[in-house]
């Protein structure tokens, strides 16, 4: 059975978008159809984006979104309008596609998802997993639960949209407008720190199934914020998640990255990385102590660090 993916990036993620995609196909031997929704990429890097996602036996199928479409939508810190191109999967993909597996380019694929593919909707719109840091978020001024600055049921769960499995068929029957998400977006402007995501979830929250994060994992997740957030031991100690997803501005492939899966992120990254990036590689493990040494230094000191 083929495997259906979205996604949605603009030129300068479509290096971090092909190493997703190296590391989904090598664990995943099915036939995959890359669906691309995109408005602001050169033809010489969806040609380069073709030749490699054909090499690896699998079909590449870029749909171009107008260049106003979304030009209005709010985005903030490390994100882009193209996340808004995910909401229009039901109208843009073609009719034959009933169901479809967004995901975010920041991600690392360890295992088989299609497990998780396949799994029944059971009359959802969506499958998707929760964001546990999203419990009672630090950036949110008065420090409100997630429930009680989006107005929607107590302690209902808030999930990640970085990852989501898409019931395409019942959205065109349900006629899914993605108007409707913007409706949303202004009438909660002023309560929203991730407009898309916070808007599905306002919007999806009785047409979500909840399934396990071991296919959205946060790496990111210190000890001091599973204290602070109340997560569970499970989560913090799950191991070999299939989908690892580098939450936040700070992602795998800056110089002085640290976490967990980064050595193993970036054995993918590679191939399409920078010359410079290749060079340095190998000796990113010193870069990374001098950069701690500096911020030491610095804080000693009481001077900003270079580059702050």
């Amino acid at each position: 059975m083929d495997m259906n993916i979205l996604v949605t990036v603009s030129q300068g993620y479509c290096r971090y978008m092909l190493a997703m995609l190296k590391s989904l196909f090598k664990h995943n031997k099915c036939k995959i159809n890359v669906y691309l929704l995109y408005s602001r990429i050169d033809d010489a890097m969806l040609d380069k984006a073709r030749k490699f996602i054909e090499k690896s036996g699998n079909c590449f199928q870029p749909i171009k979104v107008g260049e106003d479409v979304f030009s209005d939508a709010p985005v903030n810190m490390h994100f882009t309008k193209e996340m808004y191109y995910r909401l229009l999967a039901s109208n843009m993909l073609p009719e034959s596609v009933d169901r479809v597996l967004y995901m975010d380019p920041d991600i690392l694929i360890r295992g088989s998802v299609e497990e998780f593919y396949n799994l029944p909707f059971d009359d959802k719109l969506l499958i998707a997993m929760p964001d546990p840091p999203q419990i009672n978020d630090p950036k949110c001024p008065d420090n409100r639960p997630h429930w009680q600055r989006l107005g929607i049921e107590e302690n209902s769960v808030y999930i990640n949209s970085g990852v989501l499995l898409m019931n395409l068929s019942l959205m065109r029957e349900r006629n899914f407008d993605v108007n409707s998400i913007f409706e949303i977006i202004n009438e909660k402007s002023g309560d929203l720190l991730y407009p898309d995501q916070d808007a599905i979830n306002v919007y999806f929250r009785d047409s979500m199934k909840i399934w396990k994060n071991l296919y959205n994992y946060n790496p990111g997740l210190l000890a001091n914020e599973v204290i602070k957030w109340g997560l569970s031991k499970k989560y913090r100690r799950r191991e070999n998640p299939i989908i690892v997803h580098f939450m936040g501005p700070v992602k795998p492939w800056s110089i002085h990255y640290r976490n967990k899966y980064c050595y193993e992120y970036q054995e993918i990254y590679k191939q399409f990385a920078p010359v410079w990036y290749r060079m340095i590689c190998p000796f990113r493990p010193l870069v990374a102590v001098c950069g701690y040494v500096l911020t030491v230094f610095c804080m000693v000191l009481h001077i900003p660090r270079p580059g702050k």
